[in-house]
């Protein structure tokens, strides 16, 4: 038997000694003959006393046996076997703690006694990542399969990488049929060329891009059938491979609901408009026993208030634009817009009540101006502006402002009519507003503060209030 030093020699222990592995040389018998300082860090004993002791004493008790019969019909072919064969290995310390190995074999034909080199590699710390890997993807598997949405993973080139059973269902095509086709094939044939364009900036600058975008989205089933769609899209790394998740929503129902709500708030406005007309009707009929000028002054209100329902039933009843409320009222004068009537402000959107409000403020302001006042003229002037004020509390104040230059001279009148209701009293009590209505020689000029909450987010007035208003203007 060749001695331990002869052996180290002819081994090159010195090579040995400096590598992070365990090297063990093992001969024949199963006796070890050599250990490296890695060999006793990692069994938990000295190499000394490594060095002739059976190899079956580093495995657990319950692995021995079987060990032996494979060593014995490795030595009958002996040949190198590399790591990483997926082998489940599993080694034993002094103290009877086990963990995993990965195990090299190397026989060595060169020595007087053959032998073979075993290079251990501790792969507690591997396989404790590669378990957490395990889990991650099969918690990525779990939340893949689970949502109600359609989930598809698609890679740089627009190939469909992998699919979930609400895709299935969705599109009607088997995941088989769907995985390595182009995301193409799910998109109406007349938006294919549009979704590859669309697609390529898209990988040129990846970016979550949520639901809910007011995009207008469609797909395609199998049948051929399209349907609107909703589409978050989530760029990701795999393998360091560049995909994009994409989550698909069925949006038919709610699309037949909006388009059922559009419905109900045109019949809405039309019926309010019938009203109106009706009012319209009534003064008709009241005509013997009221000047024509009040009934032409009481339909132009009532056409005033039809044209402030229209912008509201196309906003869905809900906060409309100050800017466009202002052009709707002064629809009449729509070609002095932009010169002769001068319109500044933020972009400011208003409430339906305030619109309502403000709206007939307008009207009045516009048919008084058209009659006596700037507008009646070829030289005069109006400015309409409106700003945001911050208070001492931290709050804020709407503020807008008529003003009229350059028409007739202004004569104060003797008494208040419906107008100097709407714009004082109305706008007071529906808003909150301090409003002064100045009749200065130069020309008419209102003014009208309140909270901003009052007009843009704060408690809409009831309707029994606005109406009670109008009735009430005439006394």
């Amino acid at each position: 038997m060749a001695s331990v030093a002869h052996l180290e020699y002819e081994l090159g222990f010195e090579l040995y000694e400096i590598l992070p592995d365990a090297i063990l040389a093992v001969d024949q018998h199963g006796v070890i003959r050599y250990a490296n300082r890695q060999a006793g860090r990692l069994f938990g004993q000295e190499p000394a006393t490594l060095v002739s002791t059976p190899v079956e004493a580093l495995l657990p008790e319950h692995l021995r046996k079987r060990h032996i019969a494979h060593r014995a019909k490795y030595n009958l072919e002996p040949g190198r076997r590399p790591m990483g064969r997926g082998l489940d290995l599993v080694a034993r310390r002094a103290d009877g703690t086990t963990f995993p190995v990965d195990i090299m074999l190397n026989p060595l034909k060169h020595l007087a006694e053959p032998m073979v080199l075993a290079v251990v590699r501790d792969m507690t710390d591997i396989r404790a990542l590669e378990e957490a890997l395990r889990q991650a993807r099969a918690a990525f598997e779990e939340f893949y399969e689970q949502p109600p949405d359609a989930t598809i993973l698609v890679d740089e080139n627009g190939k469909i990488d992998r699919v979930n059973e609400a895709a299935e269902v969705m599109f009607g095509f088997s995941r088989e049929r769907m995985i390595g086709q182009s995301i193409e094939m799910l998109v109406p044939e007349h938006f294919r060329d549009r979704h590859v364009a669309h697609r390529a900036h898209y990988m040129k600058d990846l970016k979550t891009r949520a639901m809910g975008a007011n995009l207008q989205l469609f797909a395609q089933r199998a049948d051929g059938s399209e349907f609107p769609v909703d589409i978050m899209l989530s760029p990701m790394e795999i393998d360091q491979r560049r995909l994009v998740l994409a989550m698909i929503r069925d949006i038919t129902e709610r699309k037949r609901a909006e388009a059922r709500v559009q419905w109900l708030m045109r019949e809405v406005n039309h019926r309010a408009k019938n009203i109106l007309s009706v009012v319209q009707a009534m003064a008709h009929q009241t005509r013997a026993g009221l000047g024509q000028e009040f009934v032409s002054e009481f339909e132009e209100r009532i056409r005033g208030l039809s044209t402030s329902y229209d912008l509201l039933a196309n906003n869905k009843w809900q906060n409309v634009p100050l800017a466009e409320l202002v052009r709707v009222q002064l629809a009449h004068f729509a070609d002095l817009l932009g010169g002769r009537i001068a319109v500044g402000g933020p972009d400011f959107w208003i409430t339906s009540a305030a619109a309502q409000t403000i709206g007939m403020s307008l009207h009045e302001l516009a048919i008084n101006a058209g009659k006596y006042g700037a507008l009646s003229t070829e030289a005069g002037h109006v400015d309409i502006a409106w700003r945001l004020e911050r208070t001492d509390d931290d709050g804020h104040r709407f503020t807008m402002e008529w003003s009229e230059r350059g028409g007739p001279t202004v004569v104060a009148p003797t008494r208040h009519g419906f107008g100097w209701t709407v714009l004082c009293q109305m706008t007071k009590m529906l808003l909150g507003a301090d409003a002064t209505l100045e009749f200065a020689t130069a020309g008419v000029i209102w003014r009208l503060a309140c909270p901003a909450d009052r007009v843009r987010e704060g408690e809409e007035p009831r309707q029994s209030e606005f109406a009670a208003h109008l009735i009430d203007a005439r006394s």
